[in-house]
């Protein structure tokens, strides 16, 4: 299937959820969805007018932004329309378009700055033919629909109110909008932060007597007053719309000759975006010139693609639908994939605790927010953290859901380059079960201890971290005691949208991490001195041996001599020479650390060197091991023997000549190392109590 085959075949599977307000939970709060009927839009209305049936105004009121998503029939101009343009919405509008009072009762402000010039003539003209202009199209289209054999008793009400030219009377009247004779009102005039001329407004059309309620076992909503709830009037604009197209073409999506669309929808990525995807306007720049014969100026269609109107409407709706349910949208980029029957399945980019808490919605990885948790010499850490067993039981729980062999998944990304246009940068279609194997595979070869805060509490986990974590830590710089990217002119993060492409094979195909990305990160993790919080090393460092062990797992994996299978437990046993550095770094650093007050926080001598030791371990151990003299002598004697005895022992795991060979480390030092101090975390304090319990004992 191609990218619009499996939009429309979303949106067939769902077309029962048309106009119906859903609240789906994204993050901490809930939030309404709505997937589109087809020739309508959503739009944010300012103003509630109600009135009856007899066409009598009744009241009318502000409304929050909580209440202001309205759901209004729109026309492919309308939903397109930009600038001057007048292209009104065929039933709930701004009152430029629907007040036929407006000019009795409102001035209309040129805005320009030369008070009095002839500019400032002819853009009040302008704008005073704009709003006449607005007003008759919009009562003459509004008219067509009414008096077609697909009108409704509603809309026709809202047709023969609005035919008596007193809206903007009324709200005066109620107070709604200040008096004119007063405050000398322009169309510019700010009423609730928002210019008068572009307030929306929508209706509700009472019967004569009756309240504002919902009426049970009325699925259409036929009885509701909210007219932009009501089915019935959704069904009569869309058979209305469709019987007054005349435009055909051949559809190269469904090989059939039907009503073609001229203008692609916008708002695909957020109700602010304004890229979109299918575009083409060669009126008069012509691009294409000497390729096509012509483009049919009545149709907007022209030689090198057609769809038809009811496709697109399927395809945007769709992917509107999709992308605000389950999408992740940053910087203009945006990432969404979903599974054929919409079970929920784990996203790709995310860490292994996302999908773990996703999973069982429970907040049992996360712990008590405890100083102690920051300090080396912490003996336990006091949490049931995420664990890759977790990890594995949440797979499981996702599998089970899943129909084998049928099961599909669709992957799609987006970016744009001009704010007009936006691109499909990727689309993949994947086997459901084979979803789910690949991103185990990438969070189980990838295996390593993070952390992070949530809702200020200390959390760890096992696995991997997810990709915008990633990029923070191979290319962001600390801001504020925070890792951050930089920003370019577009205020986008390319350094973000770079690792997302290139670490999305990774974790989709199985295929190699790129080795550039792991030579960056390990370079990072080898200099602590560029953070002032040691917390940000501490995640980069985790981050780049994630990536360092998946290097070598893709070794094994290809029979290669180097490939190693490495576990976040310590391995006493190895002999790699950059393991066995990094493991005497880690002993030299808890040295010194062991000496540290209670609050002292500054950084070791082993950590101030790590840089130059990565390039030039030999001759940096001397200086190290020098410098670690003084703070080996402080030590309690068992201490002492402790860590003299455990630097002799990894010394003579070296083979021969490693150890004076003064060639650069590789990225497994940063694995000893980290192991190493992972288990010196614990054993110098154990040694400790010991050896304080049994003085106490002999004493």
């Amino acid at each position: 299937m191609s990218w619009i085959s499996s939009l429309c075949a979303l949106y067939d599977a769902n077309a029962w959820r048309a106009g119906e307000t859903e609240m789906w939970t994204r993050g901490k709060w809930p939030v309404s969805l709505m997937l589109l009927p087809v020739s309508h839009e959503m739009i944010k209305v300012q103003i509630e007018v109600a009135i009856d049936n007899n066409s009598n105004f009744i009241g009318a009121n502000f409304l929050d932004k909580s209440e202001a998503g309205t759901l209004v029939p729109a026309t492919e101009d309308a939903a397109a329309r930009s600038g001057s343009k007048i292209a009104p919405y065929p039933l709930f509008d701004s009152l430029k378009y629907i007040a036929g009072d407006f000019l009795d009762y409102i001035k209309v402000d040129a805005d320009v700055k030369k008070t009095g010039s002839k500019e400032d003539d002819k853009k009040r003209l302008k704008d005073i033919n704009n709003i006449k202009g607005g007003f008759d199209a919009y009562i003459d289209q509004l008219s067509r629909w009414c008096t077609s054999v697909y009108a409704h008793p509603k809309v026709c009400a809202i047709y023969e109110y609005l035919c008596k030219k007193s809206l903007i009377h009324d709200l005066i009247a109620i107070g709604l909008i200040p008096d004119a004779a007063k405050g000398g009102l322009t169309n510019t005039t700010k009423v609730k932060g928002k210019e008068l001329q572009k307030l929306n407004v929508r209706f509700r059309v009472r019967g004569i007597g009756t309240e504002i309620k919902d009426i049970l076992n009325d699925s259409d909503n036929a009885s509701n007053s909210a007219v932009w709830l009501d089915k019935d009037v959704q069904r009569s604009f869309i058979n209305y719309y469709a019987s007054i197209t005349k435009n055909t073409g051949l559809c190269y999506m469904s090989g059939e000759r039907i009503f073609m669309a001229s203008q692609s929808p916008r708002f695909l990525r957020s109700d602010g975006d304004g890229a979109k995807l299918i575009s083409s306007n060669d009126d008069t720049n012509f691009s294409y010139r000497g390729r096509f014969n012509t483009k049919n100026k009545d149709n907007g269609c022209n030689e090198a693609v057609s769809i038809g109107y009811i496709p697109s409407q399927k395809v945007h709706n769709a992917l509107k639908w999709i992308i605000r349910r389950q999408g992740f949208v940053r910087d203009g980029v945006c990432f969404v994939a979903w599974e054929d029957a919409l079970h929920d399945m784990p996203d790709y980019y995310v860490s292994t605790v996302s999908i773990i808490e996703k999973s069982s919605d429970s907040d049992d990885v996360t712990v008590p927010y405890d100083d102690e948790l920051f300090e080396e010499d912490a003996t336990q850490l006091e949490t049931n953290y995420a664990t890759a067993r977790d990890f594995g039981l949440a797979l499981e729980g996702y599998t089970a859901k899943l129909d084998s062999g049928i099961s599909k998944m669709m992957l799609l990304a987006f970016d744009n380059a001009t704010p007009g246009r936006l691109a499909m940068t990727y689309y993949k279609e994947i086997d459901s079960s084979r979803y789910l194997d690949h991103i185990r595979q990438w969070n189980e070869s990838c295996c390593w201890r993070h952390e992070y805060f949530k809702e200020k509490k200390y959390c760890e986990y096992e696995g991997m971290a997810a990709i915008s974590e990633i990029a923070l830590a191979i290319y962001g710089t600390e801001q504020n005691k925070r890792l951050a990217l930089r920003k370019n002119s577009d205020k986008k993060c390319p350094m973000l949208i770079s690792c997302f492409d290139r670490l999305r094979p990774c974790i989709i195909d199985g295929a190699a991490v790129p080795k550039d990305i792991v030579r960056a990160v390990v370079a990072k993790a080898s200099n602590p001195l560029e953070y002032e919080e040691a917390f940000n090393h501490k995640r980069v460092l985790h981050i780049a041996c994630s990536l360092v062990k998946r290097l070598y797992w893709e070794k094994s994996r290809r029979n290669e001599t180097e490939g190693v299978i490495f576990d976040m437990k310590l391995d006493e046993n190895c002999t790699n020479r950059s393991y066995l550095y990094g493991r005497l770094l880690a002993v030299a650093e808890k040295i010194e650390r062991k000496t540290f007050e209670k609050d002292e926080t500054r950084i070791t001598n082993a950590e101030r060197y790590m840089q130059m030791f990565s390039k030039k371990p030999f001759r940096s151990w001397k200086i190290i091991r020098e410098n670690a003299q003084p703070y080996l002598k402080q030590l309690k004697p068992s201490n002492r023997e402790f860590c003299k005895n455990l630097m002799a022992r990894i010394k003579e795991l070296f083979l021969d000549g490693d150890f004076e060979s003064d060639n650069a480390l590789d990225g497994r030092y940063l694995l000893g190392y980290d192991c190493q101090r992972n288990a010196l975390r614990y054993d110098l304090n154990n040694l400790t109590q010991n050896t304080e319990s049994t003085e106490t004992e002999g004493n």
